[in-house]
Order: structure tokens, then C-alpha cells, then sequence
């Protein structure tokens, strides 16, 4: 007889690593291999990538998107690596857009790992968390879409920052600073909020690892070398515009929506037909309370207080963490006490029907994140739209200001009136992105005068609208249905109808 060979625990923890990295790496391309564009938005960065390209390199005062002059505030290395492998490769922007993305939030996985297992103490249990990362349905989302570009990058970089300011922390060895400190840069150099999050947390880690004379140094010298790394580009958008631009993005964080009403609804959010990662969230948690796994709770629940936009995208780690705590520790606890089986993961790996039920419930993961890419599908340019904007370019004046009518009333998720100003080069004044930066508290004011645009169904409402807000348009754009009433009043009026294809009409108004 031959002896069964039984895979050790390393071999297992490689395992499941390889199907997250590899699996994760399906769902997050799948999409952008489908949509043949970048998913959703990014067409403001498209615009600031090229800018920078005009500029050559140098930090612009303004961007050109969309005929506002928005101060270039936005933190720029995402811009600036797309700028750079555009040009290394010979790779069109767009393209960037399209899979860089996918690609960021797919290594992360790695940098999640590493994480999760420094935080929970075990590589097996790191690889364990590593696999609901890279396929909870949904949770990848916005960091795959165009805007992904800085979004990936910012949790890429945000996981590195925490991971290394935990070794710092916990080992107290003066190798970890500059480490911090080049992965703290990162973070605030890509993503606003991420620098937010990822120094909210940080600060959490010493609460929690730090509380000596000696961490409380470290912790200083790393955030004077992230002031330090990051003064460049923060000092010059102060030299050109003050604090005006960062004060006004402080009011568009989703401020004033109750805490534990958003924590619940991330907590049970259900993906399928099975609230599979609902229930292990509670379990979870209540495990981590029992085990007194206090910064798992108190990280879940920091990033609503301290920026409530991105919240649910930062919270989303230290729950999957107590997911895995959840599969492998406390599932198996309570079956032990009923059967005389062991519980521990080290000797778990070999047992048959746990890794069943493990590979049944990363299948069904796996399903529906192939499932939430589907519909992704759907929120993205059509060669349709493309081909009308090149055409706007072309022929209309440089100067042009366009009135773009989707019938969508969520300005941020409407990729055409995104792009539009991107890819024709024109105006348009049903645009939202970019205004973060110029409106302040006026901001969501703004925002729903702009849902009630896209709630009109005739001509003299998009008219009185435009008396409104003092705004003045010479096109009008309209994207819709063949039969939609809007269509049906600008028939015999005095605007001229000069393009047509099948879902997209264009007039231009009449003269003043």
C-alpha cells in the first residue's frame, strides 16, 4: 500500500493564496475585457493625464476638463504613473484607464495578505482573509472602474502604510520608518481620502501597539517624513490656489448620514442568494468581542468617523479579517464542543470536509463577483457614445457649451456625462465631477439641481431649469429612448436638429 501523501500547512496557506490571486484576477479584468472601456468614470483623469503631457510634467495650476478651471489639486501620482507608462509603453491613455486599475487592486491582494497576517498572527488565517478579500462580490468594484486609477492605488498603498507602521510599532526596529513613511507618501499622494484613512488608522495602531515613549517617537518622525515627501506637490497647490481647494473637498464627504445605520447596512450586505459573508460578519464580530480582538472592532467602525465617503471600503478590512476568524476559529470552535473534533487551523487544513465546505464557499464567491462584473458591463461608453463626442470634437466650436440630457439622476454614476467633456473637448453643464473642488457647501445644493435636470421629460423644463441656474448652453445633447416624451417636445421648435444616431440626438439652440 502507498501512503496518502497529506499537504502541510504551507503548501495549504500557497494554495489558497494562488486561487485568490488568480480568481481575484478573473473578476477584477473580466469586465474591462468585456466593456472593451474603462467601467464607469475617470474621464476627469483622462483629461489630467494629458494635461500633464502638455504641461511636460510640470504640476499644471488648472486642469482642462470641462472649461472650468479646476485647480489641479488632486493628489497626482496616479496621474503621473499612467503619464509615464503611457509613454515608456507606448500605450494609449485610455487604455491605461482600462486595465492599470484591475492591476493594482489585484497585487493587493498581497499587500492584504500580509497585513491580515500580521494583525491576526497566522499566515494560514492571512491567506484565509486574503481569499474573501479577492472575491466578496462587490467590494472591488470602484477600484476597477477608470477612477480606480487613484482609488487602487490609494488601498494598495494604504495596506502597506498600516502593515509596516504595525511592524514599527510592535517590533520597535527603526528599519520600519523610511518603509512608513514611502508607503504613507504613496497613500497621500493618490487618493485624498486614503491619506485620511490610512493616518486615521495608524493612529488607532498606536492606541492599540504603541503607547510608549519610544513608538510615540517613531510615530512622529513618520509623519514628519510623510509632511516632508508629500511637500511638493501640496505647497505648490498652496502657492497657486491657498487651502480654498482642500477646504472645499472636505465638503463633499458624505457628512451627516447616521454612523450605525451605514455600518449595518456594509455588515449585511448580501451578495447572491445567500447571505453567505453576512452571517460570518456577525459571527465574526462577536467572536472578535469574546476574543477581545478590540482593534479589528474599533478599525471597522473608525472609518466612519473619520471620513464617511470611503468609509465602507476601508471598514471592508477588518471585516473580512473577522470573516476569516469567523470560518476558521469560531465555526469550528462550536462544532468541536458538539462533535469530538479538532478546531485548530494548523491541523483543520487536513481535515476533508473543511476544505469542502472552504472551496464550496470561495465557488460561490467566485460566481457571484463574475455575476457583479456582468453588470458592470452596463456602466460603461458604447462605441455609440464614443463616436458622438469625436464628432462634437470636430465639428462644433472650440468654446461650445453643451447641455447633456441622459435621464440618469445620479450624476457621479453616469459615465457619459463624465466623459463627455473629455473626449469632445467641450463643455457641458450637467457635469458634476470636478465641482468637489470649486463649490464647498454648495456642493450638494448643486448636485440635486442637477438630478432635477435629469428628471425632466420636456424642452420648457430643461429651459426654466437653465433660467434657474443662470446658465447658458449653445447644444443640447439628449440620450435616450427613440419615444421619450423629451424628444417629443423639441420637435418643431427652434432648435436645430445637426447629428443622429440611434440613441443620441444633438440640437443646437437657437441664437439669443
Amino acid at each position: 500500500m502507498t501512503n496518502k501523501k497529506v499537504i502541510s500547512h504551507a503548501e495549504w496557506i500557497q494554495l489558497l493564496l494562488g486561487v485568490a490571486v488568480i480568481f481575484g484576477g478573473i473578476v477584477r479584468f473580466f469586465p474591462g475585457l468585456m466593456a472593451g472601456f474603462p467601467l464607469n468614470d475617470g474621464g476627469m483623469f483622462l483629461s489630467m493625464i494629458l494635461d500633464l503631457k502638455a504641461s511636460a510634467c510640470v504640476l499644471p495650476r488648472f486642469t482642462s476638463y470641462n472649461q472650468l478651471d479646476i485647480p489641479f489639486a488632486y493628489p497626482p501620482f496616479g496621474f503621473y504613473l499612467a503619464r509615464l507608462l503611457s509613454d515608456l509603453l507606448n500605450v494609449q491613455e485610455l487604455d491605461i484607464l482600462r486595465w492599470l486599475p484591475s492591476f493594482v487592486h489585484s497585487i493587493s491582494v498581497f499587500a492584504f495578505y500580509r497585513l491580515a497576517s500580521e494583525i491576526l498572527r497566522s499566515k494560514g488565517r492571512g491567506a484565509l482573509a486574503s481569499a474573501f478579500y479577492a472575491l466578496t462580490p462587490g467590494a472591488f468594484g470602484w477600484f476597477i472602474m477608470g477612477g480606480g486609477l487613484t482609488r487602487s492605488l490609494g488601498s494598495f498603498f494604504l495596506l502597506l502604510s498600516v502593515y509596516f507602521v504595525l511592524r514599527l510599532f510592535q517590533e520597535g526596529a527603526g528599519k520600519f520608518i523610511g518603509l512608513a513613511v514611502l508607503f504613507g507618501g504613496l497613500t497621500v499622494l493618490s487618493h485624498p481620502e486614503a491619506g485620511v484613512h490610512a493616518a486615521a488608522t495608524c493612529i488607532l495602531a498606536w492606541l492599540f501597539f504603541g503607547r510608549t515613549v519610544k513608538s510615540l517617537w517613531h510615530a512622529c518622525l513618520v509623519g514628519a517624513g510623510v509632511l516632508l515627501a508629500t511637500s511638493p506637490w501640496w505647497l505648490t497647490v498652496i502657492s497657486n490656489h491657498g487651502l480654498t481647494p482642500f477646504l472645499s473637498a472636505l465638503h463633499t464627504g458624505s457628512y451627516g448620514a447616521p454612523i450605525w445605520v451605514v455600518y449595518w447596512a456594509g455588515i449585511f450586505s448580501v451578495e447572491g442568494f445567500f447571505p453567505l459573508l453576512a452571517v460570518l460578519r456577525v459571527i465574526g464580530l462577536g467572536w472578535g468581542i469574546w476574543k477581545k480582538q478590540y482593534f479589528l472592532i474599533a478599525w471597522s467602525v473608525l472609518p466612519f468617523l473619520a471620513e464617511p465617503r470611503s468609509a465602507p471600503s476601508v471598514a471592508f478590512y477588518p471585516l473580512t479579517m473577522l470573516v476569516a476568524l469567523a470560518f476558521a476559529d469560531a465555526i469550528p470552535y462550536f462544532i468541536s464542543k458538539l462533535r469530538a473534533v479538532k478546531s485548530d487551523l494548523e491541523e483543520l487544513h487536513q481535515n476533508n470536509r473543511f476544505n469542502a465546505v472552504l472551496f464550496l464557499a470561495l465557488t460561490y464567491l467566485f460566481v457571484y463577483s463574475g455575476l457583479y462584473g456582468f453588470r458592470l458591463l452596463g456602466n460603461s461608453l458604447k462605441p455609440n457614445d464614443v463616436e458622438s463626442m469625436i464628432w462634437v470634437k470636430e465639428s462644433t466650436p472650440p468654446g461650445a457649451t453643451f447641455l447633456v440630457y441622459t435621464g440618469v439622476e445620479s450624476p457621479e454614476i453616469d459615465p457619459f456625462v463624465e466623459w463627455f467633456p473629455a473626449l469632445s473637448g467641450r463643455g457641458n453643464i450637467s457635469t458634476i465631477q470636478g465641482y468637489e473642488w470649486l463649490l464647498a457647501g454648495d456642493f450638494y445644493e448643486f448636485y440635486g439641481s442637477l438630478t432635477d435636470l435629469q428628471q425632466c421629460k420636456a424642452l420648457d423644463c430643461i429651459e426654466n431649469w437653465s433660467d434657474r441656474e443662470a446658465v447658458n448652453y449653445q447644444y443640447i445633447l439628449i440620450k435616450s429612448d427613440a419615444d421619450h416624451p423629451i424628444l417629443k417636445s423639441m420637435q418643431g421648435g427652434n432648435y436645430a436638429q445637426v447629428y443622429s444616431v440611434d440613441g443620441i440626438v444633438i440640437y443646437e439652440a437657437p441664437s439669443p
